[in-house]
């Protein structure tokens, strides 16, 4: 731009005079209305819209974007005392993790008669979120005193934490909704549907499964776990309203398939092979626990996951203890025990 008035007026305007400060002006709103309409043409496509754009092109088929859940469970509350009256343990008591890191908080009042050894109470984390889903044994501390209590654990696995879906993972299933047309009459429909509720991370779809007419829905959390007995009923809820005139549709837990490897390591040198180890382990049980419904366990793609950690030399995986496996649109996998030996 500056050129060109050079070019036009037969002179270079100096840097602090009126005639360049304007130029300068003038060249910032242009970048800035060019920069907008860059921004504007990303919007336009679902495979680079963000935020509030992308939701706009989800909506469009029929999608919205899942919202973060907060994780539920059991604490199960102990006397300090072996002989005790009974105990109350009002709602809104609180507890957390043994490293106080995340909370939750009782959802109803339970009393610990003075014949129990133990009283168990439904238990909701303080906020949304996965990292708020816990296996067991992972609660120990009670923030909020109850006296004549002495210790709380959660003897199962605290579940249905989910974060509000990603621009990836929303994106993912807008395309997906393009490769395979939802008709309102076929799997894909209702797949869709289970997919939308909150805290839903995999669904399944079975035509037949109890007779003509009939339909099946395998849904699993977002975190791959199991979901509750509400959550199911929920996806059911929705599946009811919007399924198709004299369809029985049926919201149902897959069965779980436990899975078990023999992995023989060998690392490069100057690598710990109890730490490669445990990330082997752990990248393998997360890899598998992350299949979802129907998807099949394959060595091969647990072999390149194996070949790219850090510090691995080589593997063999021993077959006579475990081998690929089919999985049906029934079924999903669960990493069961992984183990991992030094070649």
């Amino acid at each position: 731009m500056k050129e060109s008035y050079s070019d036009y007026a037969g002179f270079t305007p100096s840097e602090q005079s009126d005639v360049m400060i304007r130029l300068k002006v003038l060249a910032g709103e242009i970048y800035k209305e060019r920069a907008y309409a860059e921004y504007i043409l990303r919007q336009m496509f679902p495979s680079t819209a963000v935020g509030e754009y992308l939701d706009l092109h989800a909506a469009e088929r029929g999608l919205t974007r899942r919202q973060a859940t907060k994780a539920t469970g059991y604490a199960a509350f102990y006397p300090s005392e072996e002989t005790h009256d009974s105990i109350l343990i009002p709602a809104g008591t609180i507890v957390s993790t043994i490293a106080g890191m995340r909370r939750y908080v009782t959802d109803s009042d339970v009393t610990l008669s003075a014949s129990q050894d133990y009283v168990t109470a439904p238990i909701t984390a303080i906020a949304e979120g996965a990292d708020y889903n816990a296996v067991a044994g992972m609660l120990g501390i009670i923030v909020t005193p109850v006296i004549g209590i002495g210790r709380v654990v959660n003897g199962s696995p605290i579940t249905g934490g989910a974060d509000t879906e990603s621009d990836e993972a929303l994106r993912a299933r807008v395309k997906a909704s393009y490769e395979t047309i939802s008709n309102g009459a076929n799997a894909a429909y209702y797949q869709s549907l289970a997919m939308s509720v909150s805290g839903i991370g995999s669904a399944s779809v079975v035509g037949g499964a109890r007779g003509a007419g009939t339909v099946n829905v395998y849904v699993l959390g977002s975190d791959g776990s199991t979901v509750t007995a509400a959550k199911l009923s929920e996806v059911q809820t929705l599946l009811s309203a919007e399924r198709e005139l004299n369809v029985d549709v049926r919201a149902c837990h897959p069965e779980e398939i436990d899975i078990s490897l023999y992995i023989r390591l060998k690392v490069q040198p100057g690598y710990s092979f109890n730490a490669v180890a445990d990330q082997v382990r752990s990248a393998v049980e997360d890899f598998i626990d992350g299949l979802g419904i129907g998807r099949d366990v394959l060595l091969c793609e647990i072999g390149e996951l194996i070949y790219h950690i850090k510090g691995v030399a080589d593997y063999k995986f021993l077959e006579s203890y475990g081998s690929d496996c089919a999985i049906s649109n029934a079924q999903f996998a669960c990493a069961d025990v992984i183990t991992v030996r030094e070649v």
